[in-house]
């Protein structure tokens, strides 16, 4: 059996001042957090976190901080989860590999310091199969995040080698 790793970093350290508390609490839980000189280093050996939980106590006390129009997070949890936050259950969130990205962005939005953040993944595998190997790379700005996949920019690189006539017209 073959293991699949994403090792990704989150670029630059994000300054606590940057993120509301909720924010702050679920990136701690999606991926690992360093603290150096009021700033958080998110990364992750193994890949993001889908399936968190969140001590509704917590989430209760990181939520009163947060306006939901600032944060999507902030409004997903109002929205999906209203009678576990006011509950004493850990909330569960899934998919939060659909949401990390979102709430980054909205970190992005509102910092005067901040312009971008960068992510970096490598898709990397115990047995040297085919498909365990390869790359993410992703620019997160106020207005879009743009990603690009090493198998994407492989496909760009085959249709410009075939257009410059580098290479044949069969499939890559």
């Amino acid at each position: 059996m073959a293991d699949y790793y994403t090792p990704t970093v989150v670029e630059p350290f994000i300054p606590f001042g940057a993120m509301l508390p909720i924010e702050r609490l679920f990136l701690a839980q999606v991926f690992d957090e360093e603290i150096a000189d009021e700033t958080a280093y998110y990364y992750s050996e193994d890949g993001a976190n889908d399936l968190i939980v969140l001590p509704a106590g917590q989430v209760r006390a990181a939520l009163d901080a947060a306006a939901p129009d600032a944060s999507r997070l902030a409004q997903k949890l109002l929205d999906e989860q209203p009678d576990a936050i006011l509950g004493e259950d850990d909330i569960e969130l899934d998919m939060c590999g659909d949401l990390w990205a979102d709430v980054l962005q909205d970190i992005v939005r509102r910092s005067p310091d901040l312009d971008h953040l960068t992510v970096t993944m490598a898709f990397t595998c115990s047995k040297m199969r085919v498909d365990g190997f390869g790359g993410l790379a992703m620019l997160i700005t106020a207005e879009t995040i743009r990603s690009e996949s090493t198998n994407t920019l492989f496909d760009r690189f085959y249709k410009e080698a075939q257009a410059n006539g580098e290479i044949g017209r069969g499939n890559p």
